[in-house]
């Protein structure tokens, strides 16, 4: 209890010494090579060349900041620490009053983040682990040289799925994530199907397609919450699809404000959309690419798509001010297709994500209309992993876990539900 007196007596970051001169803009210390090789991709990408960082402890961090200049920025890990508060307060004492303090750790409540945040002036804190969506999430606008661009904090979080060409199974990947956020973690997601000639997310998911995207981009003063409610497929209890079917023949006009509207809409019902894009040749999914906060790209283990993903990171670098997308390997395993190491030696680094070549376990699901992550095995756990990547879910062990027909028998009991 003294410790915390002491600390609240005592001198913030806010109030903490100054010093004059400093050598780095950020400048880092963990606890674990995990936390240490994801800052490190972070930092090379916001700060290339202007930070340091080790695999230290807070202890020994405040020991170098005492006799050394201290950065802008300071990431500072405190898990493992017996009293975090205390190391942090002691840390507040050897630092210059404007550095902004970001700080990583292994407790998850409510209570030790206020401690943080507004007892001790911290910036922003994160728990572990760590993964690149919440650390650009959260980090990104403190490590950004005024060029990043923050969406707004409230509402749901926008996830766009891109295929580097067709075939590699996009649709595939982003209806089992929508559905996966939703029936598993409970996240109530919706997944719009921006192909509206020829998507297939309907299909996947076992829904009826009607004309609301259509009508959604058409007219986009129609399109308000009561809209979206009649005109979203309900997959699940928390899982809802909106798209569209149109003849082959017609021309779909889209009104430049409508794409914009629609997600400024859906935000506030939903907490995550996933976007299944047809590509970037068409008006709306470059459109509804400046409105997602999360790109993923999908890419098969093959030469062509790996060609072609390397000029998707840079056409989408280019025209967004988000970080570089996240990368998914499908179908990993087929025959005759590239390594990993031959794929990880193309891009410089190994895919964030990969998920394994699992042909009948996909068919059946796509002929029954029941997702194929409603079953166990080694593609569901592939679209978890995307999960905690993409949208920083994380499901305790065990708590997951549902029978490939009691997720059915559930998903069509909720489409007949009021």
């Amino acid at each position: 209890m003294s410790q915390f007196r002491m600390l609240d007596l005592g001198q913030s970051f806010e109030g903490a010494k100054s010093k004059s001169s400093r050598q780095v803009v950020v400048q880092a210390f963990v606890a674990d090579v995990a936390s240490e090789n994801i800052l490190r991709e972070i930092l090379d990408e916001f700060q290339p060349g202007n930070y340091s960082i080790a695999c230290q402890s807070c202890s020994v961090a405040t020991s170098k900041l005492r006799k050394g200049a201290t950065p802008k920025i300071l990431i500072i890990d405190v898990s493992g620490e017996d009293q975090p508060l205390t190391a942090l307060g002691e840390l507040a004492n050897v630092i210059e009053p404007d550095v902004k303090v970001l700080v990583i750790g292994d407790r998850q409540d409510a209570n030790f983040y206020r401690q943080l945040t507004r007892g001790l002036g911290v910036a922003e804190y994160l728990y572990k682990p760590l993964n690149r969506a919440m650390v650009t999430r959260f980090f990104g606008p403190f490590l950004a040289d005024g060029d990043f661009e923050l969406h707004a904090a409230r509402g749901g979080r926008v996830i766009g799925f891109l295929g580097v060409r067709g075939g590699v199974g996009t649709t595939t990947i982003a209806s089992n994530f929508a559905w996966y956020l939703g029936e598993v973690a409970r996240r109530h997601t919706l997944i719009i199907d921006g192909d509206l000639y020829t998507g297939s997310v309907s299909i996947l998911l076992g829904t009826r397609v009607d004309g609301g995207l259509k009508t959604a981009f058409e007219a986009p003063q129609r399109v308000d919450e009561l809209f979206i409610e009649r005109s979203a497929q309900r997959v699940g209890a928390r899982c809802d699809v909106l798209g569209s079917q149109i003849n082959l023949t017609d021309t779909l006009i889209v009104d430049e404000r409508a794409p914009f509207h629609l997600i400024d809409v859906v935000k506030k019902k939903y907490n995550y959309i996933a976007i299944d894009m047809p590509g970037l040749d068409d008006e709306i999914s470059r459109k509804m690419l400046e409105l997602c906060e999360q790109n993923v790209l999908v890419m098969d283990p093959t030469l062509s798509a790996l060609r072609d993903a390397l000029r998707f990171v840079a056409s989408i670098k280019s025209q967004s001010k988000m970080s570089r997308p996240l990368i998914v390997l499908n179908k990993f395993g087929i025959p005759g297709s590239l390594s990993l190491k031959e794929i990880s030696d193309g891009f410089g680094r190994p895919p964030d994500v990969i998920i394994p070549f699992t042909p009948k376990i996909l068919n059946e699901s796509e002929i029954s209309g029941c997702p194929a992550a409603s079953l166990k095995g080694n593609f569901r756990s592939s679209i978890g992993n995307l999960s905690q990547e993409a949208a920083s879910v994380m499901m305790p062990d065990g708590l997951e876990e549902k029978s490939f027909f009691k997720s059915c028998l559930n998903q069509i009991v909720a489409r007949f539900r009021p």
